[in-house]
């Protein structure tokens, strides 16, 4: 492939490839952008009182803001040692306030009060034939005690029970077939207790029950309803499936059926584009809080459900 023809494809992959139909575009008014530093921030979480914990990555910190946007504290630390960090990717929260962190680096999930006071952790396992785990995120699903982890290296995800955290069982392995993973990275509980796991070389996200897959959304392309690199996931209070793309710089919304509902915009119906989104979260006010890893920051937007934007592709 020659210059013109991979500058051609680089550009055809930085776009929406319009088809002939109409689209649903669900607007957002943008309130803050949180930024404190961060040096290629991943994954956002809100917790109790409504806190907002922003894992920043390479400084192997947790930052936590104010609802405003105004910055609280910070906890953490480059170490081995318990409450330190090495590499962390995923964040994630319970009800009653309790922090969980995937610190990939040290092979561990770590708990932490909605403080940041180091409360315990769970040592990943190896696999049975002696591989190391890479623990990239964690979830909780309150209404099963269970707690989830994404193992990247794997190609698995592990079932703890909780508050004891045990291992159940795990799901998955390496390959593209239903139930398989290439590269699971961040994912997060869905209605009724279903599990959201974003899978990064298969261009899609499984939803699953117990255990098993039981629906894929997307497939690799660089239409409206595909990803190029999703990276990023969640759902609402309605059950909607927020997935952001990493390379396409869009986030798409699904039904939990896995059918594309809408692409997220403007108030003036434009389709927004981010600069390397990864973790996004929804709240219970029905706010988006979306992780630009390049830029550095943390963009926060009210959505503005209830005023679709019915676009058509031009001819």
């Amino acid at each position: 492939m020659n210059f013109f023809s991979s500058l051609l494809l680089l550009q055809l992959l930085c776009q929406i490839t319009p088809s002939p139909q109409s689209y649903t575009v669900i607007p957002l008014r943008h309130r803050v952008d949180l930024a404190a530093n961060f040096l290629q921030p991943t994954d956002v979480a809100v917790g109790k009182n409504n806190f907002i914990y922003v894992m920043d990555g390479v400084n192997n910190t947790v930052k936590v803001f104010d609802e405003k946007g105004v910055f609280q504290f910070s906890f953490g630390g480059k170490g081995g040692e318990p409450g330190k960090c090495n590499r962390p990717v995923g964040i994630a929260t319970d009800m009653a306030g309790q922090v969980y962190v995937a610190d990939t680096g040290n092979r561990r999930i770590q708990m932490f009060s909605a403080g940041g006071t180091f409360k315990q952790q769970l040592l990943m396992p190896s696999t049975p034939g002696g591989d190391l785990r890479e623990p990239v995120d964690v979830a909780v699903a309150e209404g099963l005690n269970r707690l989830y982890v994404s193992d990247n290296e794997n190609h698995q995800v592990l079932v703890y029970s909780s508050p004891d955290y045990t291992l159940l069982s795990t799901w998955g392995s390496e390959g593209s077939r239903v139930g398989q993973f290439h590269y699971p990275f961040l994912i997060a509980s869905g209605e009724n207790n279903a599990l959201l796991v974003v899978d990064v070389l298969n261009s899609r996200v499984q939803i699953w029950r117990e255990d098993r897959a039981v629906v894929s959304i997307g497939s690799f392309g660089v239409d409206l309803g595909q990803f190029y690199r999703p990276k990023g996931v969640c759902a609402d209070r309605n059950g909607a499936v927020y997935v952001s793309d990493s390379v396409l710089g869009v986030i798409q919304v699904f039904s939990g059926g896995g059918e594309f509902k809408a692409v997220l915009g403007t108030e003036q119906g434009e389709v927004l584009k981010w600069k390397t989104p990864v973790g996004i979260t929804v709240d219970q006010a029905h706010r988006l809080y979306v992780v630009e890893m390049i830029p550095n920051r943390v963009r926060v937007y009210d959505i503005l459900s209830d005023r679709p934007i019915e676009k058509k592709y031009l001819p």
